[in-house]
């Protein structure tokens, strides 16, 4: 069974960690899990990684000298609110967890942006997901990390045509190299 795997970094105790399947591209979660810190989550996702195609994660995986990137820009234009904060106004845990577990995992890797993802086009059966984690877990952590694993499938699978990074041009240094941004719709 291929798996995707997801990872929603966070602060002490606040990190959320996924694997899920596909069947005919709707997922299946195989196991979620709130781990202490990067570390555990690297342990916990290591663990299903010999069956898995890619990961998603929360967290910027490449970075604008600028202050600002342009796809965070685009996305803001596109759909409003204030959910897509600039990489500069994020805490550490996100950054650097995300891109520690990013580099060390050895998958190709997909940025993923949950909050957003839900408000608009993530589809029922991923809600449906999140909201039955969320209510076991009490927390959004490993739902988070529900979608990102899915956003690393539709990218990894090419459901998703759209590539943040490449299709709105910016001027951004990869954390990861070879990581990737997939969107569900183009962005102008």
């Amino acid at each position: 069974m291929a798996l995707f795997l997801g990872y929603d970094p966070g602060g002490k105790a606040k990190n959320g960690v996924a694997a899920i399947s596909l069947e005919s591209d709707v997922p299946v979660v195989v196991a979620t899990a709130t781990v202490r810190d990067a570390s555990e989550a690297l342990l916990w996702l290591a663990a299903y990684s010999g069956n898995a195609q890619a990961v998603g994660i929360d967290t910027l995986l490449a970075w604008s000298p600028k202050g600002g990137r342009a796809c965070d820009d685009a996305l803001r234009r596109r759909y409003g609110g204030n959910s897509v904060v600039a990489q500069n106004s994020l805490y550490s845990a996100m950054t650097l967890n995300g891109a520690i577990v990013a580099r060390r995992l050895g998958l190709p890797v997909y940025e993923s942006h949950p909050k957003l993802l839900l408000q608009l086009e993530a589809g029922d059966a991923i809600r449906t997901l999140y909201r039955e984690t969320f209510a076991k877990a009490g927390t959004d952590h490993a739902a988070d990390a529900i979608v990102a694993a899915w956003c690393a499938a539709m990218g990894h699978t090419r459901k998703w045509a759209a590539e943040l990074y490449s299709d709105i041009d910016d001027d951004i240094e990869f954390v990861v190299p070879g990581a990737r941004y997939p969107w569900f719709e183009t962005i102008g």
